[in-house]
């Protein structure tokens, strides 16, 4: 059985002082891949978490070759602050961030604020060992589980191909080369910019954990570890995704009426059919009731009534819904 160990790593902050980082190692001992997940990047994006917890205890008991380096906490103070960044505050955009999201700080500074601190301390003590890497995200409840490989690295668009997760959307280039990223960055242009290779995903909601996105996140995964023979088998459910979001027909559904916008039993990554009630409006003029119906079969992309800032704003979530809000975008695969 491959060993399994829990060691830390110390970032050095101006306002923290010292701040234990720790993080799981799989190690077989055999030469192989070593494949590094990184999860809370952002304080409550969760999800990943329980994804890498659970991934682990299978590595130790099935891990082939190589090792898996796993960091469930790599911004602790703002887990601790239960908020996106370090600088984040109540309803204060994801975007205004001071300098302080994470993910856009990489390698980080050993002299810089206090994010770009900790990107340092965890990309000189296992960034520099790692030659693949999944960063585990999530975005808003309202929009599905999907998986964020470089649309100019083959390498990560691979891992999207054989990640099973409800959608794909290639991100561009970050105007790195393929040797030399483009600094400061995400943690996924480091790797990809540099002759590795990265795969990022978001899970469906922040703050929460829902066993759904769990699974599909573990599998993910676990189809990355079996994909590079890190782990026996072959990866599973690739019959049923992702919906590449760049080749697919995508319809915004929008509010025809000002309205309550009340859902049906559904969920983001849901299969609908041409015609399916998706929810109805409930009329604050004439208390007329408004059904909202699929304008094409496909998955849900988003689902639910929401505005800006709907990370960060309960009045962003609110299920009021101006005439034209978005209430749902039904993605339909390409077929070719």
């Amino acid at each position: 059985m491959p060993d399994l160990a829990v060691s830390h790593l110390t970032a050095h902050l101006t306002e923290y002082g010292e701040v234990n980082i720790p993080y799981w190692e799989v190690n077989t001992g055999q030469e192989g891949p070593t494949l590094l997940l990184t999860a809370a990047q952002h304080g409550c994006e969760v999800q990943g978490v329980e994804v890498m917890r659970r991934f682990v205890s299978i590595a130790r008991q099935h891990l082939q070759k190589g090792r898996i380096l796993g960091v469930p906490f790599a911004n602790k103070p703002a887990l601790w602050k239960r908020r996106h960044h370090i600088s984040s505050g109540p309803e204060r955009p994801y975007s205004d961030n001071d300098g302080h999201n994470m993910n856009l700080t990489w390698p980080g500074r050993a002299d810089g604020n206090d994010t770009e601190r900790l990107s340092y301390t965890i990309a000189e003590g296992l960034c520099e060992q790692a030659s693949h890497n999944i960063d585990l995200h999530c975005w808003s409840k309202f929009t599905a589980a999907t998986c964020l490989p470089r649309e100019d690295r083959p390498r990560s668009m691979e891992l999207a191909a054989i990640s099973a997760m409800p959608f794909a959307s290639p991100r561009p280039s970050s105007g790195g080369s393929e040797t030399e990223p483009k600094t400061p960055c995400t943690i996924g242009a480091l790797f990809n910019d540099s002759g590795r290779a990265s795969l990022s995903f978001e899970l469906s909601g922040q703050y929460v954990i829902v066993e759904r996105e769990v699974r599909w996140g573990l599998r993910c995964v676990l189809n990355v570890a079996r994909f590079l023979d890190m782990l026996p088998g072959e990866p599973e459910g690739t019959d049923e995704g992702p919906v590449w979001l760049n080749t697919a027909t995508v319809i915004d559904v929008e509010a025809p009426c000002d309205g309550l916008f009340v859902e049906a039993e559904l969920s983001t990554s849901d299969w609908v059919v041409e015609g399916q009630l998706l929810g109805h409006l409930i009329g604050d003029h004439d208390l007329s009731m408004t059904p909202v119906l699929a304008p094409i079969s496909g998955r849900l992309s988003t689902y639910g009534c929401r505005r800006a800032d709907c990370d960060v704003s309960l009045a962003a979530m609110h299920p009021y819904a101006s005439e034209g809000d978005s209430l749902a975008t039904v993605a339909a695969p390409c077929v070719e």
